[in-house]
């Protein structure tokens, strides 16, 4: 729900009054102009969903394009004004006034010729221009009603967009995150790597790094561990505990309905002395013949979460850097080695090895062409996983900020 009841109409009609308000036009003209907002307005906004504040970039379309539309109109006025002097002035319009000092000079060029030249030949050529003169005035007239149909077909498909921008917010609000997590269908292994949807997700999830949307943070670290699926199913199963981990944070999100995001989860559990749990330690934490005896906390669960997610991070910088003929089994474990290795015991450092060591995965410019779907490894697949680092360290430090403020970067 948006602040206070506000509807989009009502922010939208505020904005463009306070916009109005900064005009150098007189106080006719700024109510004139208001009016005709407000009737636009009730024509074109056809729901009355409250305003979120958090989705401003529908109403800063909308303002931008009243802004044009207010400019329009006082253009012309201004038009409209010009020619109402000159037909004072002249007692007739403008076109005629050209006509009329055309003639003159015509005329004036007729006596000055006169003893040189037949007179029926100078009337001749002063039809001739006049004729000129109203074809041009009438080509003219049509250019501009071209340009006004321009502009309004413009306008009208720009307000087409932000209804459906905004009927699109509004079924996403009715399925909300919660609704999205418990569906088992959002985190099945047996969907294939998909790279544009992962790409959405993340950017969702970066949206707000501070307060990190559950489904869309989640979901997108489950997807991204069909990556190594793609390259070869030994790396797969190198990585299923973080499928496992992604359930467990379905579950305490399950368990703790009132939790908003992330972070907010991670508070709730910190408040209840909870975090610290592992499933193996809960009876020295005083958990051991209760509900927690075997509870698996989400802020132990999803710092490793991070781990895997900077992990990813950086195999994607090296597939960057390489020129597309290097071995992806090479960055795999470089990047392994840096990031994970020191979180991770002696056997699962060898499991892991193990998995690599056996990987059938070819150069990198045929995984980035398999996995995310590009003919070529080229600038444009490049740019995309460019985007697609930043989004995702974005999400990182998002939460690896909350663990370093409340110093659980080292929970066992």
């Amino acid at each position: 729900m948006g602040c206070c009841g506000v509807t989009y109409e009502e922010e939208i009609e505020k904005q463009v009054s306070d916009y109005i308000k900064t005009l150098n036009e007189s106080e006719e003209t700024k109510r004139k102009l208001l009016q005709e907002v407000h009737d636009d307005l009730k024509k074109k906004i056809l729901t009355d969903t409250n305003y979120d504040p958090s989705k401003k970039e529908y109403v800063e379309k909308t303002v931008n394009y009243y802004k044009s539309f207010i400019s329009m109109k006082l253009k012309e006025n201004n038009n409209s004004n010009d020619n109402k002097i000159l037909e004072k002035e002249n007692g007739k319009k403008p076109e005629q006034k050209i006509i009329k000092e055309n003639k003159t000079e015509i005329k004036k060029d007729k006596e000055e010729t006169i003893e040189n030249k037949d007179e029926k030949n100078v009337d001749k050529n002063i039809d001739k221009i006049n004729k000129s003169l109203n074809t041009e005035i009438k080509e003219e007239e049509n250019n501009i009603n071209e340009n006004k149909e321009e502009i309004k077909e413009e306008n009208n498909q720009e307000n087409k967009e932000i209804k459906k921008e905004l009927n699109n917010e509004t079924k996403e609000k009715e399925l909300n995150w919660r609704d999205l997590m418990k569906d088992d269908n959002n985190f099945d292994q047996k969907i294939p790597f998909n790279f544009q949807e992962i790409s959405y997700k993340l950017k969702k999830a970066a949206e707000f790094p501070d307060k990190l949307n559950p489904f869309y943070t989640i979901s997108a670290i489950f997807d991204c561990t069909k990556f190594f699926k793609e390259i070869s199913s030994a790396l797969s199963m190198g990585f299923s505990d973080i499928t496992e981990k992604c359930g467990i944070m379905r579950q305490r999100f399950s368990e703790y309905p009132e939790a908003t995001d992330i972070q907010n989860l991670l508070q709730t559990e910190m408040d209840l002395n909870l975090h610290k749990l592992n499933g193996d330690n809960n009876k020295k934490y005083g958990h051991g013949n209760d509900n927690y005896k075997n509870y698996n906390s989400a802020c132990r669960t999803f710092l490793r979460l991070l781990w895997f997610f900077e992990y990813l991070t950086d195999v994607f910088e090296n597939v960057l850097i390489d020129d597309g003929t290097g071995p992806i089994k090479k960055i795999l474990g470089d990047s392994y080695d840096k990031v994970l290795a020191p979180h991770h015991t002696f056997f699962v450092r060898k499991a892991v090895g193990i998995a690599l060591t056996f990987s059938s995965a070819g150069d990198v410019a045929k995984n980035v062409k398999i996995i995310f779907g590009y003919k070529e490894y080229n600038d444009e697949a490049r740019q995309a996983i460019r985007e697609t680092v930043d989004l995702m360290k974005i999400i990182w430090k998002g939460g690896h900020d909350f663990y370093e403020k409340n110093e659980l970067l080292n929970l066992e």
